[in-house]
């Protein structure tokens, strides 16, 4: 599992954000770079069930995914860190890479509340860019 992990492939990130009609929710990064679309999976998020984030990292124009991007996924609640998808893949602070650009990563959460999911994108292409980030709040019930 460390290694699907470390590849990006594991199956089982405040400015304004567009949220659509299933859940999903898109946002530009910081830097401008990329679109960061998250679809958490059930929606409504509840507390005490797996949730499945599913993130695709989509070129700036929108019109594909872009391959081979280096990042980390990061869920806090109230400033405390509570997951990090490098540390769940043994490697904490180190960037983890997606080939295909897409990658679904899971989380329960124990109770209800706000959280905030950040993704960090460290890299492009094998090409390290200046760190960018998306955020988004969630609502669990």
């Amino acid at each position: 599992m460390l290694l699907a992990a470390s590849c990006g492939m594991l199956l089982f990130a405040s400015p304004a954000y567009a949220q659509t009609p299933n859940g999903s929710m898109n946002k530009v990064t910081s830097g401008g770079t990329l679109h960061v679309i998250l679809l958490p999976s059930p929606s409504p998020i509840k507390k005490g069930a797996q949730t499945n984030f599913k993130v695709s990292f989509d070129q700036k124009s929108g019109a594909a995914v872009q391959p081979h991007i280096d990042y980390d996924f990061v869920i806090t609640q109230n400033g405390k860190q509570l997951f990090q998808a490098s540390a769940l893949a043994g490697h904490p602070n180190q960037p983890l890479h997606t080939a295909e650009g897409v990658v679904t990563i899971p989380y329960t959460f124990p109770q209800p509340g706000s959280y905030q999911v950040t993704v960090t994108v460290y890299g492009i292409l094998f090409n390290p860019i200046n760190p960018e980030k998306a955020q988004f709040p969630l609502a669990v019930t």
